[in-house]
């Protein structure tokens, strides 16, 4: 069921570089998309003991990180996201003591549920690349070496085969697109470095997220029911699929902040 991952990532990555045209708040609707589409399944590609009550965490911590950066007035329109951080931080040690002082597995689900918070505050990022004066070149250039980066992923080769070639497929894709996009203010090679920097980023979160997807669906619990276990692919999958384009938006926020001085 790996290609759910490249059709989530197909239909997330649509949905942000169509709606970057159409201004803010249809690309922020988008963004909020891919929010919701990591806090459903991230809690089940953590085996996480409070999957709603993570997902709840997850997603509402995102609607306000989204809506820090959206109102935000002046750049670097970040500034209230490490508050959000913060209480995040606190909301996953109020929930897990709730559990008692003696629930198994207490720290692995902190440090679970925190690395989420942080993946899915990092979507807000997007809102805060499209803000910056200017073209929006490298947004563009960016989900598209997100997608083919992410395709490389699902070919059927041993790891060590499919990261060389997220590489290869991101960097050659960012660099077509922008040669097409001729009047964008991002070069060639501001382009070959962007798509480098997100295939890593893609080959990396595969590395480290596909190991941690297998050991959970390879569990005894999740060998017992067939039809429990082909939904919980799906939503494994599902995070998979999303967590890079949210990490993603890091990489061009800094594209469009630092590099390109706005």
């Amino acid at each position: 069921m790996r290609w759910i991952r490249i059709v989530v990532a197909l239909c997330l990555t649509a949905a942000l570089g169509v709606s970057i045209y159409f201004g803010i708040m249809p690309f922020a609707l988008a963004c909020l998309v891919v929010v919701a589409a990591l806090a459903y399944g991230w809690p089940r590609l953590t085996d996480s003991p409070q999957p709603r009550a993570t997902t709840l965490m997850l997603l509402v911590l995102g609607v306000v990180g989204m809506a820090t950066v959206w109102f935000a007035p002046t750049a670097p329109y970040l500034d209230w996201l490490p508050i959000v951080a913060g209480v995040g931080l606190l909301w996953a040690f109020v929930q897990n003591l709730v559990r008692g002082i003696g629930a198994s597995h207490a720290v692995v689900n902190v440090s679970a549920q925190v690395a989420g918070l942080v993946i899915v505050l990092s979507a807000a990022s997007w809102v805060g690349a499209i803000q910056v004066p200017g073209d929006k070149e490298a947004v563009i250039v960016g989900l598209v070496a997100i997608l083919l980066a992410q395709a490389a992923t699902v070919v059927p080769w041993p790891p060590r085969y499919t990261s060389p070639l997220a590489l290869l497929l991101a960097v050659l894709g960012a660099a077509v697109t922008a040669t097409i996009m001729v009047d964008g203010s991002l070069n060639l090679w501001g382009a070959v470095g962007l798509g480098f920097a997100m295939g890593l980023l893609v080959a990396a979160t595969d590395r480290i997220l596909g190991l941690v997807a297998r050991s959970r669906l390879q569990t005894r619990e999740l060998r017992k029911e067939r039809r429990r276990d082909k939904a919980r692919l799906l939503t494994v999958q599902m995070a998979l699929g999303a967590a890079p384009i949210a990490l993603g938006g890091i990489v061009v926020y800094v594209i469009e902040r630092i590099l390109l001085f706005r």
